[in-house]
Order: structure tokens, then C-alpha cells, then sequence
């Protein structure tokens, strides 16, 4: 097994104390997954109640589950010069979901169940943004995924992604993760060319008043970070620099009038890891309250099983 290193992302023997590239100390948390859940009933229990409620998650042990998702796609992609710019970004992508192509409709893009639709009409700058952006939602989802393994000491499942896609149905679910994922595509796209429309769009449609909100904003920029630092093991400052120049090639207009949204402060690691307890524990004992809800997963698995 190889441990990668948190400082400079190398690949390292599990042995080793010391990254042999950077000489940083490995962190080499062993997260052990084991129990099989095969049924929303054996998942939405009291007792898996009690023990999201009484695990606590430390920075550190969020920090392994970071790396985990860094591994997926650390070994397999590799920046390939002889291709376009779009091309790379599809390859990245291609590691964590499945593609596919849309040729009608509004919708730049979507992400559901485990795939990314995207409308290839746009020109390749539009492409790039919309692919880091849906695939933010997918990381988003796979640290909720994983920290309810982590927690439950269970495999993952169609029934874990049904329960982490059921607690982003709410309004202010809906709008902490499209704000995650409009924040993060921002980080790698030419400075001034932000949108945060879907983001607006949910505001707006739900009534939503970004004041009340400020603790959500402030999670979903420090979630944000978390998964801009995911990207950048793949994402250099070579290959940003090219996507940048793919909008002078596409010869994309600048609008900085939403760019203020990247203002939020940020959370500490710890009210960050507490927040995010909420989010689940919130979601799952809305689950065991109320049987539309029970219900309604097995309604979202339908989304996976037909794909």
C-alpha cells in the first residue's frame, strides 16, 4: 500500500516514516472499513443514530479522508502534453466519474448519481469550468460518503450515496453545495469569469437570505478550500495557467460582479468538522422521524440503478 505524503503528494512505501521526497512526516491513519449494509433499513437504525452522534471527527482524522480521495486519481492520471487542455480535464474527471455528452437544453452541465452530463456545444473553456465544476459535487458527496464509513466502519454502497444525495435535497443543502462547487471551479478559471447563477438561482427560488446564512457560507468556503487542495494534486500551476489561457482563446468575457461571493471568512478545522456532524446527523434523524423520507431513498436509488 502506498502512503501519499500530505506537503508535497509523493507516493511512499507504508513503511517509511519519512517522505523520501520532502523528508515531511507521513501521516499513515489506517481507516478500516468492514461491515456490508444491504438495506436502507439496516442503515437508518437508532443505533447508527447514536454512533454519529457520539464519533467525533478531528481534523486529522477528516485530513485521511482527504487523502483517500486524493488517491483514486493519484496513481492513473498523468498531464498529457500531446493533448488539448479540455482533453486532460476530461481524463481527470474520467478517474473519479463516468462522462457523457448532452446536445440539448439550457443546462451547461449536471452531476447525478455517480455521472456527469455535459452539453459539448460550449466552447472549451465553458466545457473545463462546467467539468471542475460538477465534479466538485461528486468530491463533495465522497468526503460525506466516506466520513459515514469512516464513523459506521462500513463499505460503501449504493445505500450510503442514496443517504449522502438525500441530505443535499434541502434548500439550504442545495445551496451550500452548489456555492461549494461554483467557488471551487472559480479557483482554476480565468479571474473575473465566476458565475455563481445556479448558486443565485437557488437563493432566489427559495427565499433564501444570504445574512441568515453566513455560517453556511463560511462552511462551504472552507469545504471549498478542502477540495481546491484535492484538485491541485493533479491540477499544477502549469496546467491551470493553460485552462486560464483557454478563455483568451475562446475569448470569454469578464463580469466581476460575482466574484464577491469568494469573500466569505472561513472556518476553523474544528467548527468545520462539527458543522459538517450536523449536516449528516440532521439529515439521518429526519430520516428515522419521518417515513416520506424513509421512503423517499429508495426513490433516489432508483437514480443509481439506472444508470
Amino acid at each position: 500500500m502506498k502512503v501519499y505524503c500530505s506537503e508535497c503528494g509523493k507516493a511512499n512505501d507504508s513503511e517509511n516514516i519519512y517522505c523520501k521526497n520532502c523528508n515531511a512526516t507521513l501521516k499513515t491513519d489506517k481507516i478500516e472499513y468492514g461491515k456490508q449494509i444491504n438495506s436502507f433499513e439496516a442503515l437508518i437504525t437508532e443505533e447508527n443514530y447514536k454512533i454519529l452522534n457520539e464519533t467525533y471527527f478531528t481534523p486529522k482524522a477528516y485530513n485521511a479522508i482527504l487523502e483517500e480521495i486524493i488517491r483514486i486519481g493519484y496513481d492513473k492520471f498523468t498531464y498529457n502534453e500531446n493533448k488539448s487542455t479540455l482533453e486532460n480535464v476530461y481524463d481527470l474527471v474520467d478517474e473519479y466519474v463516468n462522462i457523457f455528452a448532452k446536445h440539448k437544453g439550457s443546462a451547461l452541465g449536471y452531476y447525478v448519481a455517480n455521472e456527469i452530463f455535459i452539453d459539448e456545444r460550449l466552447p472549451e473553456a465553458e466545457q473545463i469550468a462546467t467539468l471542475i465544476h460538477e465534479l466538485t459535487h461528486h468530491l463533495y458527496s465522497e468526503i460525506f460518503e466516506r466520513w459515514m464509513m469512516y464513523a459506521l466502519k462500513v463499505e460503501k454502497n449504493i445505500y450510503i450515496e442514496c443517504f449522502v444525495l438525500f441530505s443535499t435535497i434541502f434548500p439550504e443543502r442545495k445551496f451550500l453545495n452548489e456555492y461549494v462547487a461554483h467557488t471551487t471551479e472559480g479557483q482554476f478559471i480565468l479571474h473575473g469569469s465566476q458565475n455563481y447563477g445556479s448558486f443565485i438561482q437557488i437563493m432566489e427560488e427559495n427565499k433564501i437570505n444570504l445574512e441568515e446564512h453566513k455560517d453556511l457560507i463560511a462552511l462551504g468556503r472552507s469545504i471549498s478550500n478542502d477540495i481546491t487542495n484535492i484538485l491541485e494534486y493533479f491540477i499544477d500551476e502549469a496546467f491551470r495557467k493553460r485552462i486560464i489561457q483557454q478563455y483568451t482563446i475562446d475569448n470569454v468575457r469578464r463580469n466581476y460582479d460575482q466574484i464577491k461571493y469568494e469573500e466569505s471568512p472561513e472556518m476553523d478545522e474544528n467548527t468545520k468538522t462539527e458543522y459538517m456532524g450536523v449536516l449528516l446527523r440532521s439529515a439521518f434523524k429526519a430520516c428515522l422521524e419521518k417515513e416520506d423520507y424513509f421512503k423517499y431513498l429508495s426513490t433516489l436509488k432508483n437514480e443509481f440503478k439506472k444508470k
